[in-house]
């Protein structure tokens, strides 16, 4: 092939990873903005879905305005990311995979935003609300493994695939338990520390036990992650990804505290989950670069 044909046939998925990109970054502010609709009570301020209070635009004012705001976030996201499963569809025949991937984030949004919907629906049923976290994280996760194959950032045998599953798998673990202690309605219910005391019921002592040692684990994975890539001299970007996961659970794991010593204030809430998100998207990130190598 010509260059310069080479390059046109590239310059589709180019544009499909940077707005993959841009609809993961739009994401993770998205989940963060739906912890703050969560903790300040504003989850029943458009009382019914997919219209606000019976209008396309409500009375922008308290618990209404905020709800309101997350549900346009919500919408300006998913254009996002439809205008990026358009343009891997497009070039599919440029890279089948890259195309499969965004597509499939696309189908996932579009469910996260009727779970979104089924919540006002179920006033807030608690594992809706779980269901619709859960399709958020995967959404966010496909959205990363398109732009890191759109861009053509190149890929990591280190730590390895069989490692950075395992912290996958241990990033996930902890987030969704997080997300389950909410669901449940448990999370005022383990003010000790570090572990639970006998102020805690059984059910919220086990829960909060098992999601701060699984935390701990996950921190000590990683530190023994960033020993093996300094062995091994993994590339630049698994190193920075694996160090700044490390940092930011060990950040988490400040904020949990935090919390617990100051009754779980509403903004170091937010700050909570807006953390695991980033954990889970940069311990997403090293794995599809560990992916890309097995899979070349």
């Amino acid at each position: 092939m010509h260059e310069d044909d080479y390059g046109s046939a590239l310059a589709p998925v180019r544009r499909t990873g940077w707005l993959a990109l841009a609809a993961a970054v739009l994401t993770v502010g998205l989940i963060a903005y739906g912890s703050w609709v969560r903790v300040s009570g504003s989850g029943l301020g458009c009382p019914d879905w997919p219209l606000c209070e019976g209008g396309v635009l409500p009375t922008l004012e308290g618990d209404t305005a905020i709800e309101f705001g997350h549900r346009f976030y919500a919408g300006v996201t998913m254009l996002v990311v439809a205008a990026a499963a358009w343009s891997g569809f497009a070039s599919r025949r440029a890279d089948g995979l890259l195309a499969k991937v965004i597509v499939g984030a696309f189908a996932a949004i579009l469910l996260q935003a009727a779970l979104g919907g089924a919540t006002v629906l179920t006033e807030l049923d608690g594992m809706v609300r779980l269901a619709h976290l859960s399709i958020a994280m995967l959404t966010l996760a496909l959205l990363t493994g398109a732009a890191i194959r759109g861009l053509g950032i190149p890929g990591s045998d280190s730590p390895g695939l069989p490692v950075a599953t395992g912290l996958l798998l241990g990033a996930g673990f902890v987030v969704l338990l997080g997300g389950s202690i909410v669901g449940v309605g448990l999370s005022f219910g383990c003010p000790g520390l570090p572990l639970c005391d006998d102020r805690s019921p059984t059910d919220a002592a086990w829960l909060h036990a098992i999601h701060r040692t699984a935390a701990v684990l996950l921190l000590a994975a990683l530190i023994a992650t960033a020993v093996r890539l300094r062995k091994r001299r993994g590339t630049v970007f698994a190193i920075g990804l694996n160090h700044g996961a490390a940092f930011l659970v060990l950040a988490q794991i400040g904020v949990g505290v935090s919390a617990v010593v100051q009754t779980l204030p509403d903004g170091l809430r937010v700050l909570h989950l807006a953390i695991a998100t980033l954990i889970w998207w940069a311990i997403v990130a090293q794995w599809a670069l560990a992916l890309k190598v097995r899979s070349a």
